[in-house]
């Protein structure tokens, strides 16, 4: 994403989604990628961590909502904080307002990775925890318990939020 005034890359998020540019100090409204199920939106400022799960593509600066992420614009998978990652739950489930939607699910292709074939953490190199997610939503997440980084593939923020359950 480059600033709509002068054209530098737009790298810094602000608050209510804004993103600020560093060269002329203007500020912008982000919006989601147009494919995106998560409402994934990113700047086009290109980090140095390869992406989690296609490896050949670096991580993107963006967000969800308010909240500052990394991102893969090729599988639309997020790298954010775990106190984000909560407060990121608690919103969406709190304003969504569509039908409780249980959806597909296939613990084989679904479920939490085997020890295998585990991330391994881009911040301190550990290897992450693979479980299900104990809330709503019947998803597996990646977790990093040194440095409390969260994985979630494309879709997974959606499918918790728009799980049955108490709101």
């Amino acid at each position: 994403m480059n600033c709509e005034s002068c054209g530098a890359p737009v790298s810094r998020l602000g608050r209510a989604g804004r993103y600020h540019c560093d060269y002329c100090a203007s500020q912008l409204v982000a919006t989601p990628l147009r494919d995106s199920i998560d409402g994934l939106v990113l700047t086009g400022t290109s980090t140095e961590t390869a992406c989690l799960t296609c490896s050949d593509e670096n991580l993107e600066l963006g967000s969800l909502d308010a909240y500052p992420i990394e991102g893969c614009r090729k599988c639309q998978g997020v790298l954010l904080q775990r106190s984000a990652f909560a407060q990121l739950v608690s919103e969406r489930r709190a304003e969504y307002v569509g039908p409780d939607r249980a959806g597909e699910f296939d613990p084989a292709l679904d479920g939490p990775r085997d020890h295998h074939s585990r991330l391994t953490c881009p911040n301190c190199q550990t290897l992450m925890d693979s479980f299900f997610y104990a809330g709503p939503g019947r998803v597996a997440i990646d977790s990093c318990c040194r440095c409390e980084s969260v994985w979630l593939d494309c879709g997974e923020i959606s499918r918790i939020a728009e799980a049955p359950g108490r709101r």
